[in-house]
């Protein structure tokens, strides 16, 4: 039963308790801690996709120890046996954040403190200077939150993207999201009734309950949509020379000049590389190399299986995905290629027990599991907020003016992008998933062009989350201080249409709303650095060039914000300054 309504006023109201909100609120409270500042929360816990609810036993990270914590405090290095390469299980990184919103101020006060959980917000709307937030809890009570700015941290997965099912309804058996796989992981893989699962989609999160299924002694079938983004790339994220593993080194600042990006430091290498003949052909030959690798080390064609293994090898070379996962299990390939039927086709409908496939043949199922990604979780602005914001909204619902206007500089952008890189000029083939919203027009990837009072935090497709998090949060404290000169009004539009060109030619089918910069993560830092007048080279030219970019690097330069902005060093903040837990 609906409850009277609850009015809260704020000065900065963060939506979302994951990583950009918590490192969100962290930062800002870092200068202003005496600033009122709400975060609202949908779920009961902290973390997004790191909460315990949504955690399962084989669900392992995507980065490595040292590289995937706050720069303000270090995390535990897990036990070996939850380590592979130095990845490690989830669990630690939710464990991690937990005790991060629960550190203690000088005042006693903790981040936690501030987060109203189980919020559901219904919409949001600007009315005069404040931002109006229209919600209710888990007892029905309808709340109302304001504040003069907003940063909306709700992300790119919280709202699961299922696909069309005609016939669910008949299925009978669980259909599940990967957001809910932990919640009902005991449920469906002690089931004795549940024999036989079939896994929807061809990314991370599928391998991931594919492997955990099988292991359960489960009859699995692999179902990767033609209409997806098709099969991911996976590896063993094995390192070489002295890096411990693939992500340390892809941490570095060498192998991100190596992505043709917009990005990238504009020097004598990168022109070569990306701008010239010679360079270009010998990236290719680099690219072609470490696909190979790729394929060989899943020996797609060459291990035995009658269950159709070799449809899992992906179309195009891995240097184009924006999506693809890094494996935590030696005996991957074998346990599919041994236990896993394939199919490459697209789900017509289902029956009871039955998943029928686009080809008319039929599966027996008695559960489904759909690692089928994600929408935008931008549900709550009306369609006029979201064409005003520069978020994703239906074409056909824009003005002609608009839309003529990003169909020029779109045009324009694309011819700079190809031009100026000519290897994204012409992609290889690769699968098209059918997109039906215009791209993220946001500045930075974060703000809107008629809005200064709101900014879109994580709401960007790239490879170390956490990383990426705090340098926007870095960025949105200089932002709401005044502390950014921004370009023209003019100037940010042909910067966004530049961004968006270069995300659809660089990720193809995955950067089709504009927002990917998987390979991007150090040069992304980079460039908001220098938005704030800062800088992270401080090592000497070989390690700035050939070291991980590790968090402290953003911890010194973060400080150097402090000092500038008149605060002391740890003055405000909630423990001391890379305190280990």
């Amino acid at each position: 039963m609906e409850q009277s309504m609850d009015e809260h006023e704020s000065e900065v109201i963060v939506i979302g308790a994951g990583l950009s909100g918590i490192i969100a609120a962290q930062r800002y409270l870092d200068v202003h801690p005496r600033t009122q500042l709400a975060i609202l929360e949908q779920d009961e816990d902290i973390g997004g996709v790191f909460s315990r609810r949504r955690i399962y036993d084989t669900f392992w990270t995507q980065w490595t120890v040292g590289l995937s914590e706050f720069s303000d405090m270090r995390m535990q290095r897990p036990p070996e046996s939850d380590c592979f390469y130095d990845f490690y299980r989830a669990k630690w990184t939710t464990n991690y954040l937990e005790q991060y919103v629960d550190r203690k101020n000088d005042k006693g006060q903790t981040l936690r403190d501030r987060i109203h959980f189980g919020i559901e917000v219904e919409n949001i709307k600007k009315i005069g200077a404040n931002w109006k937030i229209a919600s209710k809890n888990r007892e029905g009570l309808r709340q109302t939150f304001s504040a003069g700015k907003l940063m909306v941290a709700s992300g790119l997965t919280s709202m699961p993207n299922m696909p069309d099912l005609p016939g669910a309804e008949q299925f009978a058996g669980p259909i599940i999201h990967s957001r809910d796989f932990g919640a009902h992981e005991q449920d469906i893989l002690k089931s004795e009734s549940i024999k036989k699962i079939a896994i929807v989609g061809g990314g991370k999160s599928s391998a991931d309950m594919l492997y955990e299924a099988v292991k359960a002694g489960k009859e699995v079938s692999w179902i990767i949509r033609t209409t997806g983004d098709g099969a991911a790339f996976f590896a063993l994220g094995k390192g070489k020379g002295p890096y411990k593993n693939a992500f340390e080194l892809a941490s570095t600042r060498a192998v991100a000049s190596m992505s043709p990006s917009i990005l990238n430091n504009k020097n004598w290498w990168t022109h070569f590389l990306h701008s010239t003949s010679i360079g270009t052909s010998l990236l290719k030959r680099m690219i072609t190399k470490m696909d190979s690798e790729l394929r060989d080390e899943a020996n797609y064609k060459g291990r035995p299986s009658d269950k159709g293994f070799e449809k899992l090898e992906y179309d195009a070379p891995f240097f184009w995905q924006g999506t693809g996962g890094l494996l935590h299990h030696e005996d991957f390939w074998d346990l599919v290629a041994k236990n896993v039927y394939v199919y490459r086709d697209d789900i017509k409908s289902l029956a009871k027990g039955l998943v029928r496939l686009g080809n008319g043949e039929e599966l027996k199922a008695d559960a489904i599991l759909c690692g089928t990604g994600w929408t935008p979780s931008i549900q709550f602005f009306h369609e006029d907020d979201l064409i005003r914001l520069g978020l994703p909204h239906d074409p056909n619902a824009e003005s002609i003016p608009t839309t003529e206007k990003w169909s020029r500089l779109d045009t324009e952008a694309d011819k700079i992008i190809t031009s100026t890189y000519p290897l994204l000029a012409n992609p290889p083939a690769h699968s098209k998933s059918y997109l039906s919203s215009t791209p993220y027009r946001l500045y930075r990837g974060m703000l809107p062009l008629q809005d200064d009072s709101i900014l879109m935090m994580n709401h960007i497709k790239t490879g170390n989350k956490i990383f990426a998090a705090e340098i926007q949060a870095m960025w949105a404290v200089a932002y709401f201080d005044g502390n950014i000169k921004l370009p023209s009004v003019k100037n940010m539009e042909e910067q966004i249409a530049l961004w968006v060109a270069f995300s659809r030619r660089r990720y193809l089918s995955a950067g089709g709303s504009g927002n990917n910069i998987a390979m991007e993560s150090i040069t992304y830092a980079d460039t908001l650095l220098k938005d704030i007048g800062l800088s992270a080279f401080t090592r000497g030219w070989w390690k700035d060039a050939f070291a991980p970019f590790w968090p402290d690097l953003l911890g010194k330069a973060w400080v150097d914000y402090l000092a500038k902005a008149g605060k002391r060093e740890g003055e405000s903040g909630n423990g001391e300054d890379r305190a280990e837990i």
